[in-house]
């Protein structure tokens, strides 16, 4: 996967435009299809990196 180069903010539109993508997938090609389960994991992969980096600004913050 390349590096991804987003504030939190696009992140977060980014990870919504995977997410409504997906959906759109599963409907078309079935929810257990190849497609909608590569969508999936592509959706995964951003959410974790979101969530890494609302964890590390929350330390910072001391929250």
């Amino acid at each position: 996967m390349m590096p991804i180069k987003l504030c939190p903010y696009e992140l977060s539109d980014k990870i919504e435009i995977l997410r409504e993508e997906m959906v759109m997938i599963g409907l078309n090609e079935g929810f257990c299809s190849q497609k909608t389960i590569e969508a999936s994991q592509k959706l995964d992969q951003y959410i974790a990196i979101y969530i890494s980096i609302d964890f590390h600004l929350n330390e910072l913050n001391g929250i």
